[in-house]
């Protein structure tokens, strides 16, 4: 009877760990959406794109972005996606700016447009998934200037001070 019982309870706690470690693994909503615009885009004249994670280059993207965010920002991003769209049609400019419409529902936007660093660029936008404790997650900027347009996504908690 004890083994029977013991048989249970294990069975039972590796139903558990399965089904957390399943859910732990699925892609939030806004992960889900900048996997999609990067399949659209992905073979389109004059777009490039990029996602990195642990063991695909992310360290070294990190530590590039390190100096623009910060070692403490950076240290809870798990994966980062780049669309770089600088050689592409003003049509498919104003294509990709639509698709960022579709993250206000999901996220919250920030006018981040004001900042004195970030006002001479053509085109600024930003969206992030903020926490009570301090932390963002699915933290997504888009910023154009005349030669160089990209969107950035980085999946992650992130600490924010």
């Amino acid at each position: 009877m004890k083994h029977i019982a013991k048989n249970i309870i294990l069975s039972v706690a590796l139903c558990v760990m399965t089904t957390v470690t399943l859910c732990a693994q699925e892609p939030s909503k806004v992960e889900t959406r900048i996997n999609e615009i990067v399949k659209k885009y992905e073979e389109v004249k004059g777009v490039e794109c990029m996602t990195v994670a642990k063991g695909s280059g992310l360290a070294m993207v990190k530590m590039m972005l390190n100096t623009q965010f910060g070692k403490d920002f950076m240290k809870g991003v798990t994966s980062i996606t780049i669309i770089d769209y600088s050689d592409s049609s003003q049509e498919v400019c104003l294509s990709l700016r639509k698709e960022l419409d579709t993250f206000v529902t999901l996220l919250e936007e920030f006018k981040i447009d004001k900042d004195e660093e970030l006002s001479d660029n053509d085109y600024v936008r930003s969206f992030a998934s903020v926490s009570d404790n301090g932390t963002i997650s699915d933290f997504i900027t888009a910023i154009e200037e005349e030669d160089s347009k990209m969107i950035m996504y980085m999946a992650g908690k992130i600490k924010v001070e």
